[in-house]
Protein backbone atom coordinates (compact mmCIF):
# COMPACT_ATOMS: atom_id res chain seq x y z
CA UNK A 1 0.00 0.00 0.00
CA UNK A 2 1.03 3.35 -1.05
CA UNK A 3 2.70 5.56 2.30
CA UNK A 4 -0.25 8.15 1.76
CA UNK A 5 -2.70 5.37 1.96
CA UNK A 6 -0.86 4.09 5.21
CA UNK A 7 -0.80 7.09 7.01
CA UNK A 8 -4.18 7.99 6.91
CA UNK A 9 -5.28 4.43 7.81
CA UNK A 10 -3.12 4.65 10.67
CA UNK A 11 -4.42 8.17 11.46
CA UNK A 12 -8.18 7.05 10.83
CA UNK A 13 -7.29 3.98 13.25
CA UNK A 14 -5.68 5.56 16.13
CA UNK A 15 -8.48 8.28 15.79
CA UNK A 16 -11.34 5.46 16.41
CA UNK A 17 -9.32 3.96 19.03
CA UNK A 18 -9.73 7.38 20.99
CA UNK A 19 -13.26 7.74 20.18
CA UNK A 20 -15.02 5.54 18.49
CA UNK A 21 -17.21 6.69 15.87
CA UNK A 22 -19.53 5.83 12.58
CA UNK A 23 -17.45 8.34 10.79
CA UNK A 24 -14.11 7.13 11.10
CA UNK A 25 -15.53 3.34 11.01
CA UNK A 26 -16.70 3.85 7.47
CA UNK A 27 -14.05 5.93 6.48
CA UNK A 28 -11.60 3.25 7.64
CA UNK A 29 -13.13 0.43 5.99
CA UNK A 30 -13.53 2.51 2.97
CA UNK A 31 -9.87 3.04 2.36
CA UNK A 32 -9.00 -0.54 3.38
CA UNK A 33 -11.62 -1.61 -0.07
CA UNK A 34 -9.93 0.93 -2.16
CA UNK A 35 -6.15 -0.25 -1.27
CA UNK A 36 -7.55 -4.10 -1.11
CA UNK A 37 -7.41 -3.95 -4.85
CA UNK A 38 -3.74 -3.03 -5.31
CA UNK A 39 -1.47 -5.83 -6.41
CA UNK A 40 1.84 -6.71 -5.36
CA UNK A 41 4.48 -6.17 -7.39
CA UNK A 42 6.23 -9.45 -6.72
CA UNK A 43 5.18 -12.72 -8.10
CA UNK A 44 3.41 -15.35 -5.50
CA UNK A 45 5.07 -18.25 -3.74
CA UNK A 46 4.45 -21.56 -4.72
CA UNK A 47 1.21 -22.69 -3.00
CA UNK A 48 3.31 -25.79 -1.20
CA UNK A 49 5.79 -24.43 1.41
CA UNK A 50 8.87 -26.35 1.46
CA UNK A 51 8.89 -29.81 3.73
CA UNK A 52 5.38 -30.54 3.33
CA UNK A 53 5.05 -33.82 4.07
CA UNK A 54 1.21 -34.37 2.16
CA UNK A 55 0.81 -37.98 3.13
CA UNK A 56 1.01 -36.99 6.82
CA UNK A 57 -2.30 -37.27 8.12
CA UNK A 58 -3.69 -38.90 11.14
CA UNK A 59 -6.66 -40.98 9.48
CA UNK A 60 -10.13 -40.13 11.34
CA UNK A 61 -8.82 -36.55 12.96
CA UNK A 62 -8.22 -33.25 11.89
CA UNK A 63 -4.85 -32.14 13.24
CA UNK A 64 -4.73 -29.88 16.20
CA UNK A 65 -2.19 -26.90 16.54
CA UNK A 66 -2.02 -25.48 20.17
CA UNK A 67 -2.51 -21.70 19.78
CA UNK A 68 1.00 -20.58 21.26
CA UNK A 69 1.92 -23.28 18.24
CA UNK A 70 0.54 -21.88 15.18
CA UNK A 71 2.80 -20.82 12.60
CA UNK A 72 2.95 -20.96 8.70
CA UNK A 73 4.65 -24.22 8.78
CA UNK A 74 2.62 -26.33 10.84
CA UNK A 75 -0.60 -25.03 9.11
CA UNK A 76 0.64 -25.53 5.86
CA UNK A 77 1.81 -29.29 6.89
CA UNK A 78 -1.98 -29.56 7.97
CA UNK A 79 -4.00 -28.32 5.14
CA UNK A 80 -1.98 -30.21 2.80
CA UNK A 81 -1.57 -33.18 4.32
CA UNK A 82 -5.58 -33.86 5.65
CA UNK A 83 -7.37 -30.69 4.48
CA UNK A 84 -7.63 -28.69 7.63
CA UNK A 85 -6.49 -27.79 10.99
CA UNK A 86 -8.40 -27.04 14.60
CA UNK A 87 -6.71 -24.49 17.45
CA UNK A 88 -8.48 -24.38 20.18
CA UNK A 89 -9.17 -21.40 22.10
CA UNK A 90 -8.30 -19.10 19.46
CA UNK A 91 -9.85 -16.05 21.54
CA UNK A 92 -11.28 -16.37 25.16
CA UNK A 93 -15.15 -17.37 26.08
CA UNK A 94 -15.93 -13.84 26.87
CA UNK A 95 -14.45 -12.69 23.91
CA UNK A 96 -16.76 -15.18 22.06
CA UNK A 97 -19.28 -13.94 23.60
CA UNK A 98 -18.51 -9.89 22.54
CA UNK A 99 -18.43 -10.91 19.21
CA UNK A 100 -22.48 -12.97 19.55
CA UNK A 101 -23.79 -9.52 20.87
CA UNK A 102 -22.51 -7.75 18.00
CA UNK A 103 -24.19 -10.48 15.38
CA UNK A 104 -27.11 -10.07 17.47
CA UNK A 105 -26.91 -6.06 17.03
CA UNK A 106 -26.01 -5.99 13.49
CA UNK A 107 -28.95 -8.35 12.25
CA UNK A 108 -30.93 -6.25 14.95
CA UNK A 109 -29.65 -3.06 12.25
CA UNK A 110 -30.44 -5.08 9.37
CA UNK A 111 -34.22 -6.63 9.78
CA UNK A 112 -35.74 -3.70 12.27
CA UNK A 113 -34.28 -0.84 11.80
CA UNK A 114 -36.69 0.90 13.30
CA UNK A 115 -36.43 -0.01 16.54
CA UNK A 116 -32.05 -0.68 16.52
CA UNK A 117 -30.95 2.34 14.08
CA UNK A 118 -28.17 1.03 12.05
CA UNK A 119 -26.26 4.46 12.74
CA UNK A 120 -25.34 5.91 16.53
CA UNK A 121 -22.80 8.57 16.82
CA UNK A 122 -20.27 5.91 17.98
CA UNK A 123 -21.34 2.53 15.63
CA UNK A 124 -21.75 1.95 11.86
CA UNK A 125 -23.44 -1.06 12.60
CA UNK A 126 -25.37 -2.23 8.94
CA UNK A 127 -24.36 0.46 6.27
CA UNK A 128 -23.21 -0.90 2.47
CA UNK A 129 -19.71 1.36 1.92
CA UNK A 130 -19.79 3.14 -1.23
CA UNK A 131 -16.81 1.43 -2.33
CA UNK A 132 -18.87 -1.84 -2.49
CA UNK A 133 -20.74 -3.52 -5.48
CA UNK A 134 -23.70 -5.79 -5.84
CA UNK A 135 -26.47 -6.12 -4.15
CA UNK A 136 -26.88 -6.53 -0.42
CA UNK A 137 -26.18 -9.73 0.95
CA UNK A 138 -28.94 -11.91 2.69
CA UNK A 139 -28.54 -15.50 2.98
CA UNK A 140 -30.91 -18.66 3.77
CA UNK A 141 -33.22 -16.52 3.62
CA UNK A 142 -36.66 -15.27 1.12
CA UNK A 143 -35.01 -11.93 0.09
CA UNK A 144 -38.89 -10.82 0.69
CA UNK A 145 -38.77 -11.92 3.45
CA UNK A 146 -37.15 -10.81 7.08
CA UNK A 147 -34.98 -13.01 8.13
CA UNK A 148 -35.76 -14.23 11.92
CA UNK A 149 -34.01 -16.93 13.35
CA UNK A 150 -31.20 -17.26 10.76
CA UNK A 151 -29.34 -15.08 9.09
CA UNK A 152 -26.12 -14.61 7.62
CA UNK A 153 -24.29 -11.14 6.49
CA UNK A 154 -21.35 -9.89 5.46
CA UNK A 155 -18.92 -8.27 7.95
CA UNK A 156 -18.17 -5.44 5.57
CA UNK A 157 -21.83 -4.25 5.60
CA UNK A 158 -21.53 -3.40 9.24
CA UNK A 159 -18.53 -0.90 9.04
CA UNK A 160 -18.17 -1.09 13.30
CA UNK A 161 -17.70 -4.73 13.44
CA UNK A 162 -15.35 -5.01 10.51
CA UNK A 163 -12.92 -2.46 12.74
CA UNK A 164 -13.78 -4.64 15.79
CA UNK A 165 -12.97 -7.92 13.56
CA UNK A 166 -9.87 -6.28 12.15
CA UNK A 167 -8.18 -5.21 15.49
CA UNK A 168 -8.62 -9.26 15.90
CA UNK A 169 -7.21 -10.38 13.50
CA UNK A 170 -3.97 -7.81 14.27
CA UNK A 171 -3.98 -8.83 17.60
CA UNK A 172 -4.08 -12.44 16.73
CA UNK A 173 -1.12 -12.02 14.35
CA UNK A 174 -2.79 -13.18 11.29
CA UNK A 175 -1.27 -10.59 8.86
CA UNK A 176 2.40 -11.62 9.25
CA UNK A 177 1.50 -15.36 9.77
CA UNK A 178 -0.51 -15.27 6.68
CA UNK A 179 2.02 -12.91 4.71
CA UNK A 180 4.32 -15.67 5.65
CA UNK A 181 1.49 -18.80 4.55
CA UNK A 182 1.62 -16.89 1.09
CA UNK A 183 5.04 -15.62 0.51
CA UNK A 184 3.08 -12.16 0.06
CA UNK A 185 0.60 -10.44 2.18
CA UNK A 186 -2.96 -11.80 2.77
CA UNK A 187 -6.38 -9.70 1.33
CA UNK A 188 -10.08 -10.43 2.90
CA UNK A 189 -12.94 -9.92 0.58
CA UNK A 190 -16.33 -8.40 1.06
CA UNK A 191 -17.99 -11.11 -0.38
CA UNK A 192 -16.52 -14.33 1.70
CA UNK A 193 -16.32 -12.49 5.17
CA UNK A 194 -19.53 -13.10 6.44
CA UNK A 195 -21.05 -12.87 10.48
CA UNK A 196 -22.78 -15.99 10.42
CA UNK A 197 -26.09 -16.77 12.90
CA UNK A 198 -27.33 -19.97 11.91
CA UNK A 199 -30.47 -21.79 12.88
CA UNK A 200 -30.90 -25.99 12.52
CA UNK A 201 -32.88 -26.87 9.53
CA UNK A 202 -33.05 -30.69 9.94
CA UNK A 203 -35.50 -30.90 7.26
CA UNK A 204 -32.54 -30.76 4.60
CA UNK A 205 -29.76 -32.08 3.48
CA UNK A 206 -26.89 -29.64 3.04
CA UNK A 207 -24.97 -30.12 -0.25
CA UNK A 208 -21.71 -31.07 0.10
CA UNK A 209 -18.92 -28.30 -1.71
CA UNK A 210 -15.51 -26.78 -2.47
CA UNK A 211 -14.75 -23.68 -2.45
CA UNK A 212 -12.38 -23.79 -5.42
CA UNK A 213 -15.46 -24.48 -7.16
CA UNK A 214 -16.72 -21.07 -7.49
CA UNK A 215 -13.01 -19.16 -6.69
CA UNK A 216 -11.01 -21.04 -9.32
CA UNK A 217 -7.90 -22.91 -8.48
CA UNK A 218 -5.15 -20.07 -9.70
CA UNK A 219 -5.41 -19.10 -6.25
CA UNK A 220 -4.12 -19.06 -2.56
CA UNK A 221 -6.15 -19.45 0.43
CA UNK A 222 -6.78 -20.20 4.20
CA UNK A 223 -10.28 -19.87 5.68
CA UNK A 224 -11.01 -19.25 9.24
CA UNK A 225 -13.94 -20.12 10.84
CA UNK A 226 -14.43 -18.94 13.96
CA UNK A 227 -16.58 -20.97 16.52
CA UNK A 228 -18.63 -18.42 18.68
CA UNK A 229 -20.76 -21.00 20.04
CA UNK A 230 -20.55 -24.78 21.06
CA UNK A 231 -21.60 -26.66 17.74
CA UNK A 232 -21.00 -29.76 15.95
CA UNK A 233 -20.32 -33.57 17.29
CA UNK A 234 -23.32 -33.77 20.23
CA UNK A 235 -23.82 -30.26 20.52
CA UNK A 236 -27.13 -28.47 20.39
CA UNK A 237 -25.99 -26.22 17.70
CA UNK A 238 -24.60 -27.59 14.15
CA UNK A 239 -21.02 -27.52 13.07
CA UNK A 240 -18.99 -28.74 9.57
CA UNK A 241 -19.07 -31.96 8.51
CA UNK A 242 -15.33 -32.62 6.52
CA UNK A 243 -13.82 -35.06 4.23
CA UNK A 244 -10.07 -35.44 5.73
CA UNK A 245 -8.60 -35.02 2.10
CA UNK A 246 -5.12 -33.56 1.26
CA UNK A 247 -5.47 -34.16 -2.64
CA UNK A 248 -5.13 -30.75 -4.19
CA UNK A 249 -8.22 -31.71 -6.64
CA UNK A 250 -10.90 -30.27 -7.18
CA UNK A 251 -14.04 -32.61 -7.92
CA UNK A 252 -16.82 -32.93 -10.42
CA UNK A 253 -20.00 -31.53 -9.07
CA UNK A 254 -24.07 -32.04 -10.03
CA UNK A 255 -23.56 -35.59 -10.80
CA UNK A 256 -23.25 -39.22 -8.72
CA UNK A 257 -26.14 -38.69 -6.97
CA UNK A 258 -25.82 -34.50 -6.31
CA UNK A 259 -28.76 -32.64 -5.02
CA UNK A 260 -27.36 -29.50 -7.04
CA UNK A 261 -25.12 -28.90 -9.91
CA UNK A 262 -22.81 -27.12 -7.73
CA UNK A 263 -22.87 -30.01 -5.32
CA UNK A 264 -20.30 -33.07 -5.22
CA UNK A 265 -22.57 -36.14 -5.07
CA UNK A 266 -23.19 -38.08 -2.07
CA UNK A 267 -21.45 -41.62 -4.15
CA UNK A 268 -18.40 -39.39 -5.10
CA UNK A 269 -17.96 -38.36 -1.48
CA UNK A 270 -18.09 -41.51 -0.22
CA UNK A 271 -15.57 -42.79 -2.43
CA UNK A 272 -12.94 -39.91 -1.98
CA UNK A 273 -13.54 -40.36 2.11
CA UNK A 274 -13.23 -43.70 1.80
CA UNK A 275 -9.60 -43.27 0.17
CA UNK A 276 -8.84 -40.45 1.99
CA UNK A 277 -9.15 -40.23 5.88
CA UNK A 278 -13.22 -40.72 6.00
CA UNK A 279 -15.58 -37.83 6.85
CA UNK A 280 -15.43 -35.73 10.15
CA UNK A 281 -17.27 -33.53 12.08
CA UNK A 282 -15.63 -32.00 15.09
CA UNK A 283 -17.44 -30.16 18.18
CA UNK A 284 -16.23 -27.10 18.25
CA UNK A 285 -16.57 -25.18 21.46
CA UNK A 286 -16.69 -21.16 21.57
CA UNK A 287 -13.45 -20.12 20.60
CA UNK A 288 -12.11 -22.52 18.59
CA UNK A 289 -10.88 -22.21 14.60
CA UNK A 290 -11.10 -24.29 12.33
CA UNK A 291 -8.69 -23.69 9.25
CA UNK A 292 -8.99 -25.00 5.62
CA UNK A 293 -8.78 -23.72 1.89
CA UNK A 294 -10.29 -24.22 -1.18
CA UNK A 295 -9.37 -27.33 -2.05
CA UNK A 296 -11.48 -28.52 1.15
CA UNK A 297 -14.55 -30.82 0.58
CA UNK A 298 -17.45 -30.24 3.20
CA UNK A 299 -21.08 -29.21 4.12
CA UNK A 300 -23.35 -27.89 7.16
CA UNK A 301 -23.93 -30.78 9.17
CA UNK A 302 -27.44 -31.70 10.14
CA UNK A 303 -29.15 -33.86 12.98
CA UNK A 304 -32.14 -34.56 14.95
CA UNK A 305 -30.58 -33.64 17.96
CA UNK A 306 -29.71 -29.92 16.57
CA UNK A 307 -31.70 -27.23 18.22
CA UNK A 308 -29.67 -23.98 18.74
CA UNK A 309 -28.70 -21.54 16.45
CA UNK A 310 -24.66 -22.05 15.91
CA UNK A 311 -22.61 -18.46 15.55
CA UNK A 312 -19.48 -18.44 13.57
CA UNK A 313 -17.41 -15.76 11.70
CA UNK A 314 -16.18 -17.26 8.35
CA UNK A 315 -12.79 -15.08 7.02
CA UNK A 316 -11.72 -16.17 3.78
CA UNK A 317 -7.80 -15.01 3.17
CA UNK A 318 -6.36 -14.87 -0.63
CA UNK A 319 -2.40 -14.19 -1.29
CA UNK A 320 -3.33 -10.70 -1.97
CA UNK A 321 -1.46 -11.40 -6.08
CA UNK A 322 -4.39 -13.63 -7.05
CA UNK A 323 -7.16 -12.68 -4.88
CA UNK A 324 -10.21 -12.28 -7.31
CA UNK A 325 -11.54 -9.00 -7.91
CA UNK A 326 -14.87 -10.18 -8.15
CA UNK A 327 -14.58 -11.13 -4.40
CA UNK A 328 -13.78 -7.39 -3.96
CA UNK A 329 -10.30 -7.62 -1.75
CA UNK A 330 -9.84 -5.59 1.63
CA UNK A 331 -6.57 -4.81 2.65
CA UNK A 332 -5.85 -7.11 6.09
Amino acid sequence: MAEPLTEALTALEQANRRQASAELQQQILDLRIRAGRDRPAQPPAPPTAPGVNRTAQDRGAIPEIPRRELGAQRLCDAIHGSGAAIVRGLIDSEQAGQLRTLIDRVVAAREHPESAPPREEDAAWYLRSKEVSGAPARFFANPDEPVSASSSIWAADSPRVACELLELYAALGLPALLAEYFGEPARLSVKKWVLRKVAPDNAAQAGWHQDGRFLGETIQTVNMWLALSDCGGAAPAPGLDLVLDGRREIYPTGTAGAIFDWTVGPELVAKVAADCGGVVQPRFAAGDALFFDHYNLHRTAFAPHHTAVRYAIESWFFAASTAPLKQQPILL
